[in-house]
Order: C-alpha cells, then sequence, then structure tokens
C-alpha cells in the first residue's frame, strides 16, 4: 500500500477561527468541496453523522466525539482544500513512509539538514481529538516559512542523484515559496 502527502497553502489565522464561524460558512465550505473530498469523512456514518454535520462540528465548536479524532482530521483537510491551495504533490504520492528518511538522507549527503517527516508530524494547527492513525498531520506557521524556503533555496538539485528524489525537494521548495510569496502557512497532510 502506498501513501500520499497533501500540502496546502493557507492561512493558519483564518484556520483557527474554528468554533467562531456560522452556519452559512459550513454551508458553503460542504457546498464548495469536491464529493471525492467529502468523501475522506466517510467514518461519520459511523456515528451517524454526515459530512455535513462533522464540518458543522468542527467549525461552530460543538463537541466531537473522541473516537473519530480521524474523521475530524478529514475535517480539518476540507477546511484547508476551500480555504487555501492545494499544492502540486506529483512526487509525494504513491510512497511509503521510510521515503521521507531517504530524502533526508540525500539532503544531508549534500550537507543540507531538513527533515520532511516533520511536515506531517507536528501535529494539527488546531486541537482536535487524538488521532491514533491517519491522517498524520503537520504544519509550518507563516513565519517560520522563510526559514524553511531558504534552507530548500539552498539545496542544489543537481547534486541530488536520485531523479525521484529531486522532484521531491524541487516541490518542497516551490510550496516553501508559494507561502512565503502569498504569506501564508503550510498544513500537510499524510494517509
Amino acid at each position: 500500500m502506498s501513501y500520499i502527502v497533501s500540502a496546502y497553502a493557507v492561512d493558519l489565522e483564518g484556520i483557527r477561527l474554528v468554533g467562531s464561524y456560522g452556519q452559512e460558512f459550513v454551508d458553503a465550505v460542504v457546498r464548495s468541496t469536491p464529493q471525492h473530498v467529502l468523501d475522506r469523512l466517510d467514518e461519520a456514518e459511523e456515528l451517524g453523522l454526515t459530512p455535513r454535520d462533522v464540518m458543522r462540528q468542527l467549525l461552530l465548536g460543538e463537541p466531537m466525539d473522541s473516537e473519530f479524532g480521524p474523521t475530524y482530521g478529514h475535517a480539518l483537510e476540507v477546511l484547508c482544500h476551500h480555504a487555501g491551495t492545494l499544492l502540486d504533490n506529483a512526487h509525494w504520492a504513491g510512497m511509503r513512509f521510510r521515503y521521507f528518511s531517504m530524502v533526508e538522507q540525500a539532503l544531508a549527503d549534500i550537507g543540507v539538514e531538513f527533515d520532511p517527516a516533520q511536515l506531517v508530524l507536528g501535529g494539527a494547527p488546531i486541537e482536535l481529538p487524538p488521532i491514533d492513525d491517519f491522517p498524520s498531520i503537520g504544519f509550518v506557521e507563516n513565519h517560520r516559512i522563510g526559514a524553511m524556503a531558504d534552507t530548500l533555496n539552498a539545496v542544489e538539485l543537481d547534486r541530488l542523484t536520485d531523479d525521484a528524489i529531486r522532484g521531491s525537494v524541487a516541490e518542497l521548495r516551490e510550496w516553501a515559496r508559494t507561502c512565503q510569496a502569498e504569506g501564508l502557512g503550510l498544513v500537510c497532510f499524510y494517509y
């Protein structure tokens, strides 16, 4: 089985307003979200809830069922999809978790310290029930994107000998550049 990293350039301050949104916003988020993204909330049925109900709980600050942390993690992704921009991730698809350490090692071999796994292991930018499975979530604050961009911009891509890793690092660089140019944070989901 292979996995993917979905990365979003998003205003983290807007994301952190969960609990203060109104029903109109909930409806707008659900209406504007493609069905294949809403399908990630399918565990909601076990709670007897619809995707709209899950989004309402998250956005209006209603109590969330602690047994279904992964469902709320996917609901956060629905919000990021609505409020942000899904970044190109072709080089972070069809992978296993060990690929993070392969990229980290390739960077270390050319003198660059950067652990891409931290992009999906830092936790959510908002409080969610515990997630004991997928998605893994991480984020980079707006004020830290510059340091990430500086690190990745310093990478001499032609020194990376593996084409896939070179492409992955180029994508990370583009994520950081996009967020920096737009003054946004980065939220990543691994599943």
